[in-house]
């Protein structure tokens, strides 16, 4: 008893050092999104923590482990948290708690993705494939049933590179985020074993060739597309839509301050008021643009007056109230008449922002108690009629969850007008990450991404995650730019059509080995 004791004592440093590792290897693999983009160094980063897996007795440990790398990931890529929390004249202790437990509470997925790999993992030569389908296993099923925030999606580490992104299209959000977890696991085993990894290193170079093969090719239809809309003597050029977006970077904090509803109309009258050198056909407005509420079905005030003056069309994101006294965060589309002749309505809200989960606490809980509970729109809503075709909305963050953009375009989108308002969040990594999120949301369904915000950024991404116009952070201004009104991709992608059938694919194969190692069991 005494030596078993004993034993267990001396292993606590070597796992206390295993789980710092592990914290680490997640840290590092943050720093790969923006805004630090280091994108090479998720090829690697997560090794330490596979290395970790690898060597855990059980699925408990495998658990913890990958708990601390989701907390190590997720505390240093939304560090930015705390600053909001002060901001917002939180005191300092409650901002290291919200980071800590949204750090934990993401991380979860980590740990049950380690758990469920550990769980899972055959011989050796498979063992990195079924791993990285494990872990893609839980992200795609997570994004369904948790109120997250999807910013671990892998994918995401490799914005830098068009031609490696581009199989989003092809086969969605989790795939680019597969071949980096097996590119780890077998850099793990490589460490331990260098034979035995020579097969699986080869494969993940003959894919990651394969799918920069792909991304070469649709880059190549990219550059005749251009060339072909830009050139008037190729005799297929058509006229391009022009847009304005209006970014009037005011402060968070004055928004829905009465005593600043005259400076914040004179921001937006100012800013449509400058010289342009043609008419609009579309004017896009942020989030919560307007200081009040607006009644569903009535005009919104100033927006009305702009569209009739501008004789164009305005989208703009408002807090709406129903007849039944709900209250929704909205987009809508108001016509060159002044009319509402078109609205949306969001569906994924935001936890803490736009409802507060445990009311009867948060109500004791500084700005908190500020913070009214919006209902959300339904999951499948009408696409809004714009001069650049059917169109769908996302708002704020709902452009981070690939399946709300994906049934626009099944739809028949042909264009995303994200608005959003990204004030809370100051000079931090976070509206960078939140801007990335859209070039592949883009790519994913071959839509224009219209992107607007009250502090930035603001832009247009083309179908294959370019950025073709922005206007950078915190500055105030109206970007003009100009949408080519032929469609590259009537069809869209092969991810609009079909959905997400690679996640669902590892998923399968998930609950087959599931099956075959219970079976094994049993027998």
């Amino acid at each position: 008893m005494l030596l078993r004791v004993r034993k267990e004592i001396q292993e606590v440093p070597r796992q206390l050092d295993r789980i710092l590792l592990c914290f680490l290897s997640g840290a590092l693999t943050a720093l790969a999104l923006p805004k630090p983009g280091l994108c090479l160094l998720a090829w690697a980063s997560l090794a330490p923590a596979f290395w970790v897996w690898f060597r855990c007795g059980s699925w408990k440990g495998a658990l913890l482990a990958g708990l601390a790398a989701g907390a190590g990931f997720h505390g240093v890529l939304l560090h930015w948290i705390y600053q909001t929390c002060t901001y917002a004249g939180m005191p300092p202790g409650v901002g290291v708690l919200a980071l800590v437990l949204l750090a934990l509470f993401l991380g979860l997925n980590w740990g049950v993705s380690g758990a469920l790999g550990w769980w899972l993992a055959p011989g050796r030569l498979a063992r990195p494939w079924v791993w990285a389908a494990a872990w893609t296993c839980v992200t795609a099923a997570s994004a369904w049933w948790t109120p997250r925030l999807t910013v671990d999606l892998l994918s995401y580490t490799q914005y830098k590179f068009p031609s490696l992104i581009q199989i989003g299209a092809l086969a969605g959000p989790h795939a680019l985020g597969f071949l980096v977890l097996a590119a780890n696991a077998v850099l793990a085993e490589a460490w331990e074993e260098e034979g035995r990894s020579v097969l699986n290193a080869g494969l993940v170079l003959a894919l990651l060739a394969g799918v920069a093969a792909y991304g070469a090719f649709e880059l190549v239809h990219r550059k005749e597309f251009l060339m072909r809309t830009a050139s008037p003597s190729a005799g297929s050029a058509q006229p391009m839509a022009r847009i304005e977006l209006v970014q009037p970077a005011i402060d968070q904090y004055r928004k829905w301050d009465s005593r600043f509803e005259s400076e914040i109309k004179a921001v937006y009258e100012e800013l449509l008021s400058r010289p342009r050198k043609a008419a609009p056909d579309l004017v896009v407005w942020p989030e919560s643009a307007l200081p009040w509420l607006v009644e569903e079905g009535t005009e919104p005030p100033l927006v009305s007056d702009q569209a009739r003056r501008l004789g164009a069309p305005q989208v703009v994101g408002v807090v709406s109230q129903g007849e039944d006294g709900l209250r929704r965060c909205s987009a809508l589309l108001v016509g060159p008449d002044g009319s509402v002749q078109g609205a949306y309505h969001k569906r994924q809200l935001v936890p803490f922002g736009e409802w507060v989960p445990f009311r009867f606490i948060a109500d004791h809980i500084g700005i908190l108690n500020q913070m009214g509970d919006l209902t959300p729109g339904p999951s499948r809503q009408e696409l809004l009629s714009t001069p650049l075709g059917a169109t769908g909305v996302s708002i704020c963050y709902e452009a981070t969850f690939p399946r709300w953009n994906r049934s626009d375009a099944a739809q028949g989108a042909r264009a995303v007008i994200n608005v959003t308002n990204d004030g809370w969040y100051k000079a931090t990594w976070g509206p960078h990450l939140h801007f990335g999120s859209n070039f592949f949301r883009a790519i994913e369904n071959r839509v224009h991404v219209v992107r607007c915000g009250n502090t930035g950024i603001s832009g247009v991404i083309d179908p294959w995650g370019f950025v073709t116009a922005s206007l950078g952070l915190n500055e105030r201004g109206r970007l003009d730019a100009e949408l080519p009104r032929e469609d590259p991709f009537p069809r869209r992608s092969p991810y609009a059509r079909w959905g997400d059938w690679f996640g669902a694919c590892c998923g399968i194969l998930v609950l087959v080995l599931a099956a075959l190692r219970l079976g094994l069991r049993k027998a």
